[in-house]
C-alpha cells in the first residue's frame, strides 16, 4: 500500500514563501516556535520550493564547485554549473556539512539532502528543516532580485505607523523593542531583522521569524513612515542625517547578498531611493521610556526638521 505523502510545510515572510517537502514518508516536517507563527495554509504566490531527500548517510552528496561566499565555519555558497549549492556546517556535528541544497538560478526550485544524526533529524523521525541559517539565507537570496532589502532593526507598527530603528549588535534594538511594547498599542514586528519592500510609491516594513535578545516577531507589517539609527547617549536627541550620508549608514545594517553584484547594486539604489524618500535620523537615546516620547514627538510633528532636537 502507498504511504501518504508528508504534508509540506510553507513558511512566509514579506509575501515570500519557502515551501519545504520530504520524499521520505517516515518523516515529518516540524517548525520550530518561532517560525509557527509565519507558516501558510493556503500558498504563497511568490514561493520558492525544497525538497528534501531521505538522509541516506553521514556525508551529503557534494559536487565540485566555484566558491561563490565562505563565512568560514557556518556556510559556503558554490557555483555548479547553472546552479549554486548552499552547504551548511555546525563544529558540534564536525567538517562534513549537515545540510546541502542545490538550487536553480533564481532560488525557486531546490532539492537538499541532511546529514543523518545531524541537528535536522531528531529522535522519533522529525525534520527540523528551517534550521539557521538556511531558511534565512534563501530569503535573503531571494530579496535581492528586486525584491527587497532585509535590516538589522526593531520595527514596529502602531496605528497603521511603521517606524524603524537600525542598529548593529549591541545598539539597544530589544531594548527599544520592549520600552514600545510596554507603552502599549504597539506590534513587534521583530527585534533584529526586519524585512523592508517597495508598495505603491513608499515602503513596508515585514516582521520575520529570526528575533533577537527580546525574542519578539510577528508576520505581521506596516506602511514605513519613518527610519531612525540607534545610538545609546546620556541624553534623547534626534538628529538629521542627511540621504546620502544615511545610504552609507543604512548599508551598514543590512544583510545585502554579498555574493551577487547584481543583488547588492540593487540594495545600494533601493535604500538611497528610500533616503530619498522619507526621514532617515539618528536616534541618540537614554534606554527608558522617555526616549519613546522622544520619537513619538518628531513623529507628531509630521516629519518637522529634527536637527539638534533634545528631549
Amino acid at each position: 500500500m502507498a504511504r501518504n505523502p508528508v504534508p509540506p510545510l510553507i513558511l512566509e515572510v514579506a509575501r515570500i514563501g519557502l515551501e519545504v517537502r520530504s520524499e521520505d514518508p517516515d518523516v515529518t516536517l516540524v517548525a520550530e516556535p518561532a517560525h509557527l507563527p509565519f507558516l501558510s495554509e493556503t500558498g504563497v504566490d511568490d514561493c520558492a520550493t525544497v525538497v528534501f531527500a531521505p538522509a541516506g548517510g553521514r556525508k551529503a552528496r557534494r559536487r565540485p564547485g566555484k566558491t561563490l561566499f565562505e563565512t568560514g565555519s557556518v556556510w559556503r555558497l558554490e557555483e555548479i554549473g547553472e546552479n549554486h549549492l548552499l552547504t551548511f556546517r555546525s563544529p558540534i556535528f564536525g567538517l562534513e556539512p549537515y545540510l546541502s541544497v542545490e538550487f536553480d538560478r533564481d532560488y525557486s526550485r531546490g532539492r537538499g539532502e541532511t546529514l543523518a544524526g545531524g541537528p535536522i533529524l531528531i529522535g522519533g523521525g522529525e525534520m527540523h528543516p528551517f534550521v539557521y541559517p538556511f531558511d534565512e539565507v534563501v530569503f535573503l537570496a531571494r530579496l535581492a532580485r528586486s525584491r527587497g532589502v532585509l535590516v538589522h532593526a526593531c520595527g514596529l507598527s502602531f496605528g497603521g505607523r511603521g517606524v524603524l530603528f537600525l542598529g548593529t549588535s549591541g545598539a539597544g534594538k530589544s531594548t527599544t523593542a520592549k520600552l514600545w511594547q510596554e507603552r502599549g498599542g504597539v506590534t513587534v514586528l521583530s527585534d533584529d531583522r526586519i524585512a523592508i519592500r517597495p508598495e505603491d510609491g513608499g515602503y513596508r516594513i515585514y516582521g520575520t521569524p529570526w528575533h533577537g535578545e527580546a525574542g519578539l516577531e510577528a508576520p505581521a507589517s506596516a506602511r514605513l513612515e519613518a527610519v531612525f539609527i540607534l545610538e545609546q547617549a546620556p541624553r534623547n536627541r534626534i538628529v538629521d542625517i542627511a540621504p546620502s550620508a544615511a545610504v552609507a549608514q543604512m548599508m551598514v545594517r543590512a544583510f545585502p547578498a554579498m555574493w551577487d553584484q547584481e543583488g547588492l547594486e540593487f540594495a545600494v539604489r533601493f535604500l538611497a531611493e528610500l533616503a530619498d524618500r522619507l526621514p532617515v535620523r539618528r536616534l541618540q537615546f537614554i534606554p527608558d521610556r522617555t526616549a519613546v516620547e522622544c520619537v513619538l514627538a518628531i513623529l507628531d510633528e509630521g516629519g518637522a526638521d529634527g536637527e539638534g532636537a533634545a528631549r
